[in-house]
């Protein structure tokens, strides 16, 4: 009787996935089998662990888990998300009502859907919001679930939900004009390379072959473009070949935290790139202390998640840096003036001002304001400087291929004359 409990109970078991730190304060990953969430989160406690999330792992194939990148929730619909919530709430609507109002009209993705039935089954199991919303740190991020957090303690949730939106929505529109940069000078560059390549390949061997036939003597730039192109024909598979290498190796590299981290210090230095990432970092950087610092967040705790919402490893080695010496004792502003390649003077100064006065949160959101306009300024420079340097390497190249191609033609003509 007992034995057939014991197969009873472990056919009712589910599989959960699960973040949790250990002792050491390592992240790691796991799956194991339980009766519920709660058995879960109690295995994982015995085991010495701090979970993070736990939630049901897939039972089938989906492509939502096999290519995650497909499927990532858009920022606009955590904004979207955030400002009508916080509406409801202003309407005198308590939380889990309001989930499920929104429920069904807040997703515009399905992957972001099955984020909200989540949060909203937690809610009606008794599970704190914040803690909800940290089972699913590809939406939600961890600045977001601590700050709603302090929200639900203070009882104004409502209001950082709010900051937490339009939080949001300055991040996605820096990182916007960043792309919107670059786009312009990337697709020139790129039409270019590929016209340069089909002449090369497809147009110029008939062309190249005609003028050899004729044994004439050919000039210095014809006999450079038949050298290149014998050489592209003949190693095509090879060159292919190693341009795939080429590219694994640069993502291998870029994963590693050493060559992610000597990518990004590379990027800082590039003459028109550089200046523009930084400010771009920096704006990120101030507007984020300015609005956890405005929700009554203590200043270690706000230096602990900020360097996580840097996109780039030096500048959140600087910030973890600065968190340090926080730690001991000397404050923002000193520590951030021994890092001149990182904060500018006219930041730490601002920021010396702020803890002076004890109006960091609005010295901080000067100083974002600041940073996005100048962010805003170096990009629309870099796009100035770019645009007609690309246009120009690329009329050089074909310039030489088309010159390369005119002068047999009056060689030749000599010839028969």
């Amino acid at each position: 009787m007992a034995r057939a409990t014991d197969i009873h109970e472990k056919s009712k078991l589910i599989s959960f996935r699960y973040q949790a730190y250990n002792r050491q304060g390592k992240l790691v990953k796991g799956t194991l089998k339980s009766v519920s969430e709660v058995a879960a989160e109690r295995l994982i406690l015995e085991k010495g662990l701090n979970p993070t999330f736990v939630e049901v792992a897939p039972s089938m194939f989906s492509l939502e888990e096999a290519l995650p990148t497909f499927f990532k929730v858009k920022p606009r619909d955590v904004i979207i998300f955030s400002r009508q919530l916080a509406i409801l709430f202003k309407s005198g609507i308590t939380l889990l009502p309001a989930m499920e109002i929104l429920l069904g009209q807040v997703a515009t993705s399905r992957s972001f859907k099955k984020i909200l039935e989540s949060i909203t089954y937690d809610l009606r199991s008794g599970i704190a919001f914040s803690k909800a919303l940290a089972k699913h740190p590809n939406a939600f991020s961890n600045i977001y679930h601590k700050t709603v957090a302090i929200g639900e303690q203070s009882g104004s949730l409502g209001a950082v939900l709010e900051q937490m939106a339009s939080y949001q929505e300055r991040q996605s529109l820096i990182g916007q004009k960043v792309r919107k940069a670059l786009t312009y000078p990337m697709m020139v560059m790129g039409v270019g390379v590929v016209v340069v390549v089909v002449l090369i390949t497809m147009v110029m061997p008939q062309l190249l072959g005609m003028f050899t036939a004729m044994g004439a003597e050919l000039p210095l730039p014809t006999r450079i473009l038949i050298g290149l192109t014998n050489f592209v024909s003949a190693n095509t598979l090879y060159l292919i070949i190693a341009g795939a290498l080429l590219v694994a190796m640069v993502l291998t590299l870029i994963k590693h935290p050493r060559g992610r981290r000597l990518l990004d210090r590379l990027l800082l230095r590039v003459p028109l790139i550089g200046p523009t990432i930084l400010l771009s970092e920096l704006a990120r950087f101030s507007r984020t202390l300015a609005v956890l610092v405005g929700t009554g967040m203590s200043l270690q705790s706000i230096m602990d998640m900020v360097p996580d919402s840097t996109n780039n490893t030096v500048v959140s080695d600087a910030l973890k840096q600065v968190r340090d010496r926080l730690v001991l004792g000397e404050g923002l502003s000193a520590p951030m003036s021994r890092r001149e390649n990182i904060f500018p003077p006219l930041v730490v100064q601002m920021v010396a001002v702020g803890e002076e006065s004890n109006t960091l949160d609005y010295t901080m959101g000067v100083v974002a304001d600041f940073c996005e306009t100048g962010a805003d300024e170096k990009a629309g420079a870099m796009v100035g400087m770019i645009g007609p340097l690309s246009t120009i390497g690329i009329a050089l190249m074909v310039g030489f291929i088309a010159l390369s191609v005119i002068m047999p033609m009056y060689t030749l003509t000599g010839a028969f004359d």
